[in-house]
Order: structure tokens, then sequence, then C-alpha cells
């Protein structure tokens, strides 16, 4: 549950990097609109978190700071490329999540609920990001975002 609650703490960054940076009034509020939905799981996987007995990660400031520039990039690259960038990270964040339901102990329901929840809403983020204008990110970019996801829950995980 660490690492969802990092993975929101990141998301909050992304979507308000990219909304300093947006050209179009409509794409700027679209991120602060996504950013505000993005609360909602930030509350959930904390409140598990403090459920559970154990913390949030201690870089969740690095996280987020790293998140805000990468957002600002993705909007300085343009409006179409910023919501590819959200559409393919929400893809990600919904891989990631079907793997951790995968592995969540069938009796954690708790936990099942709010993963199962953001799933959905994740999934709608990226669907709203590609309707709209935002196109597919080359290969590479996916990657890197990848590799860069990786080092953050592996991290989170522990830190």
């Amino acid at each position: 549950m660490r690492i969802n609650h990092s993975g929101e703490v990141a998301a909050q960054g992304l979507y308000q990097g990219q909304a300093l940076t947006a050209r179009l009034p409509q794409v700027r509020d679209k991120m602060q609109r996504a950013a505000q939905e993005e609360n909602d799981h930030l509350a959930w996987c904390e409140h598990r978190l403090k459920q559970m007995g154990t913390h949030t990660s201690y870089l969740n400031p690095l996280w987020y700071l790293g998140s805000v520039a990468i957002g600002a990039a993705a909007g300085i690259a343009g409006d179409k490329w910023s919501l590819g960038f959200v559409a393919e990270t929400e893809h990600q964040v919904v891989r990631h999540l079907d793997e951790h339901l995968s592995r969540l102990p069938s009796q954690d329901g708790k936990s099942r609920a709010i993963l199962e929840q953001m799933r959905v809403d994740e999934g709608q983020h990226a669907t709203h990001a590609l309707d709209g204008g935002g196109v597919p990110l080359p290969e590479p970019i996916r990657k890197v975002m990848s590799l860069t996801s990786k080092v953050m829950t592996r991290t989170a995980y522990w830190i």
C-alpha cells in the first residue's frame, strides 16, 4: 500500500507540473481536475496504511518534486504530448494495480476494494486523456517511464 500511496503522491506532482505548463486553458483545467480526483486515492491509501500500522514513504517529497519537474517537461512538449503522457502513465498504473491485486491476499478485502476502485478511476483518466487529444508516446519514452516507475516502486516499498 505504501507503493500505491507514493504513486499517488507522484501523480499529484505530475498533474500539477503539467497544469503549470499547459498551453490550452481546457488542458490546464483537466490536469487540475485530475489532481483533485487523485486526492481521494491518496487519502484512501494513507488511511489504509495507518490501519495496517505502517507509514508512508519517507521519500514522498522527492517523488513529488521529481514528478512536478517531469510533468512540467511533459507540458512544455505540448498539450497533445502531455495528454499522451497522462494516458501512458495511467496505463502503466493500471498494469501495476493488476499485478498488485493478483498478489494481494484474498482476505485483505479493504485493500482490494481500494485498489479495484483506483484501477477503474486510473483507466478512466487514460481514456479521457486520449479522448482529449493525447497521442501515444514513442516506445523509448514509454520504456524510460517504466524504468523510472520501477525505481520508485522498489524504493518506496522499503523506505
